[in-house]
């Protein structure tokens, strides 16, 4: 089964737990197997070429006037019945929560230190960072981290599909491979 993981994580973990060793990578920060900038530019990929293409908190960094073209060019390096899996912060899910009960979203985001930003642990500072984080204000060179598109369930489902994914789903997370980021998170599988 051929691979890709595009934006993949410092970390040694992979997707399926399996060796780094059996995936793909593209990036433009690590040792990647592919330097591209995803979403501004075409991944350099065959059309065909993968069995599955895994997407884990990428997306979100793509500016939102992009991200069905970029979708569109993932679903190009699938091969027919290929598998897509996309993870994105819930936007919908972390407004909600803030706005309803400030107190618990106070206390779901405890362990967070919101980049030192929120001593006073407030509710408006931590749902903001949740949106739009990706680097502390000020910190230079790191612009390309900052959140650029937002997503609830329904939409990244109809964005999938946009796209040309069938079969588009909810799925839950394997936490005993990867933690991922927690209850804030949405992630959708597509076939191509």
């Amino acid at each position: 089964m051929k691979k890709l993981e595009i934006g993949p994580s410092q970390d040694v973990h992979t997707p399926d737990g399996e060796p780094a060793e059996t995936w793909d990578t593209a990036d433009v920060t690590y040792n990647a197997t592919y330097k591209v900038k995803w979403g501004y530019e075409p991944l350099p990929i065959e059309t065909g070429t993968y069995d599955w293409i895994h997407i884990s908190h990428v997306l979100e960094h793509v500016p939102w006037w992009n991200t069905l073209d970029a979708l569109m060019d993932a679903y190009l390096a699938l091969k027919f019945g290929g598998r897509i899996t996309v993870w994105v912060p819930d936007a919908i899910k972390i407004i909600n929560l803030a706005e309803a009960d400030p107190e618990k979203f106070c206390e779901v985001e405890s362990f967070w230190s919101c980049g030192g930003l929120n001593p006073e642990r407030d509710p408006w500072v931590y749902m903001n960072a949740r949106v739009f984080w990706g680097a502390r204000p000020g910190e230079r060179g790191q612009e390309q981290h900052f959140h650029r598109a937002m997503f609830g369930e329904a939409s990244l489902k109809r964005l999938m599909t946009k796209a040309g994914f069938s079969n588009v789903g909810k799925i839950e997370r394997d936490v005993s491979v990867d933690r991922g980021h927690g209850w804030m998170e949405v992630g959708m599988e597509g076939f191509r």
